[in-house]
């Protein structure tokens, strides 16, 4: 069964040695625990370590001492090779640059992860990827290359891309810092949504208070240290969504989920997971399922 805790870091601490007798300890014994639902932002300034914990959380960077647990699983001391496979099936990331490829269209682009671990064909790769882009609005721009969209959606279509292969988590880097204000306003009001319809787990990293203050829990780093709540000059971004937004984005994930069932469903039959295995997914598509019914019984 799957921990309800998504990542967890016990005293986790980063050692950089730049000479035999300088050294630069950027985390200094960060214990953080992220149930699965939660959102969470981490606020920080230049050099307050931010960068450093964001490459530790998402399994690019090692600690020097401490560990990092994903959903139970201690992968502090994993070789790179399984931790590729963890990123690839555990971890979503947003970045502030999007990092989409400029060759593939924006439906191409959200197929890829699911393709690159097997569980998915071709065609339900691309039903699948058709969902999460109707899901963040763009689904008429699926067949559009990244040069064909603005800054607001190519982040839109890199969201559907970290949402692809359901991680437990999803890891934002700036997701902002790129887009102007009113764009990145709504990108952030979509995030909330998907947290609290969908129960999608997010960990926002950034230097904005408009963008953290959007978040349930709110953290502050300096010079290596995680403070819990943040600084007073926090405010709000001042974004929503109209009720038919909120009802496509619901009718969205619910068609995203039946579909995710239906794959599951072929799979077992294929034999390609065991029958334990089946009931463990099952059941987390199913309260997936209960949390956006309750969602859509209130918004709709």
């Amino acid at each position: 069964m799957s921990s309800d805790i998504a990542i967890e870091l016990i005293n986790v601490k980063k050692i950089y040695r730049l000479t035999e007798e300088i050294t630069v300890e950027a985390i200094k014994g960060i214990s953080l625990k992220v149930h699965r639902g939660d959102f969470i932002s981490i606020m920080g300034p230049s050099g307050s370590g931010k960068t450093t914990l964001l490459n530790l959380i998402g399994t690019m960077d090692k600690p020097s001492s401490g560990r990092i647990i994903i959903e139970g699983l201690d992968v502090t001391d994993l070789p790179e090779s399984q931790l590729a496979h963890v990123r690839r099936e555990k971890i979503g990331f947003v970045f502030q640059a999007y990092n989409l490829l400029t060759t593939l269209t924006a439906l191409e682009n959200v197929m890829l992860p699911m393709l690159l671990t097997g569980k998915y064909s071709e065609s339900e790769a691309e039903e699948r990827a058709l969902k999460l882009l109707s899901l963040v609005g763009l689904e008429e721009r699926a067949h559009h290359r990244p040069i064909q969209l603005s800054g607001g959606q190519q982040q839109r279509v890199a969201i559907a891309r970290a949402l692809a292969n359901d991680p437990s988590f999803i890891l934002m880097d700036e997701p902002t810092g790129a887009i102007d204000t009113i764009t990145g306003s709504k990108l952030m009001a979509l995030v909330k949504l998907l947290n609290e319809t969908y129960g999608q787990t997010f960990i926002v990293v950034t230097h904005d208070p408009s963008v953290a203050m959007v978040a349930k829990k709110k953290y502050f780093i300096r010079d290596g240290l995680l403070y819990e709540g943040s600084e007073k000059s926090l405010h709000n971004f001042n974004a929503s969504f109209s009720d038919s937004e909120i009802n496509r984005i619901l009718q969205a994930q619910l068609k995203l989920l039946l579909t995710d069932l239906k794959a599951l469903k072929r799979r077992r039959t294929e034999g390609k997971i065991s029958e334990k295995q089946y009931e463990n997914l099952k059941s987390e598509l199913k309260r997936k399922l209960n949390l956006l019914e309750r969602s859509m019984r209130i918004e709709i």
